[in-house]
């Protein structure tokens, strides 16, 4: 990746234009504060640890929700580097991302040749993790420095479609369940137990639209007990039962 522009704004109440077309790449490093995006067909909201990434010719609408304090990197890909997906990227491996933007934030202001050799370097940095982030996920796994809690990530993406329980893994790290929340959290800002149910309902998600299996059989490959309880933890996080779904993704 080569750095065509860094500019770094702080408390940004709103966007001078609501719309723009940049004729390179271009991603906000968010902060502080959140906005709202439309990226092509990709929208939605964007706050700390969140990249929003929009190619070359493509309308870039957004408008602030609250103050917003981003690093904006203009860019261009080199050589035979993949192309970032557009849209929302999100980062786990957030103290690593405060200390690039810690440096970033002194050099945002020097324009001398050292300078942009320096951010060259801290804009790779900052993308490193996104490709590793992107490969660890790519079969709904996560990533994190925490070694203990990479573990228990993988265990918990592989044995997912299993009746898993998360007491007996806790037990397993030598952790009592509390300790085990905390510090998944921690790694991950989001417990073991919604990690979980999100790896199960995706699954369920994709047996609802592309096979025809009733909903007793998609529960056992998803890791539930039965129908009844998942079709209640499905319509509880979606909005809509199974049914609904399937009829509603269905060509």
């Amino acid at each position: 990746m080569k750095l065509l522009d860094h500019i770094y704004w702080k408390q940004k109440t709103s966007f001078a234009l609501p719309s723009d077309c940049y004729d390179s790449w271009v991603a906000f490093a968010v902060e502080e504060g959140l906005f709202r995006f439309e990226i092509g067909e990709h929208g939605g909201e964007a706050g700390f640890a969140d990249l929003v990434v929009c190619p070359p010719g493509i309308p870039f609408i957004r408008e602030t929700i609250t103050p917003l304090t981003f690093h904006y990197i203009q860019f261009t890909p080199e050589n035979d580097e993949s192309l970032p997906q557009p849209g929302l990227l999100q980062l786990s491996d957030t103290k690593r991302l405060s200390s690039t933007y810690a440096y970033l934030r002194q050099l945002s202001e020097d324009n001398s040749p050292a300078a942009r050799e320096w951010k060259q370097h801290l804009i790779k940095d900052l993308w490193l993790p996104v490709h590793m982030e992107s490969r660890a996920e790519a079969g709904g796994r996560k990533f994190s420095e925490d070694a203990m809690m990479d573990e228990a990530a993988s265990v918990i993406a592989d044995r997912a479609a299993e009746p898993l329980s998360l007491l007996e893994l806790a037990r397993e790290l030598g952790l009592s369940p509390v300790q085990f929340t905390r510090r998944f959290r921690a790694a991950f800002q989001e417990t073991p137990s919604s990690y979980l149910k999100s790896l199960r309902l995706a699954k369920a998600r994709l047996l609802l639209k592309d096979s025809e299996l009733n909903l007793a059989r998609i529960a056992e490959r998803c890791g539930y007990e039965n129908g009844f309880y998942l079709s209640r933890v499905f319509t509880n996080s979606t909005g809509m039962s199974p049914a609904e779904y399937r009829k509603r993704h269905r060509l």
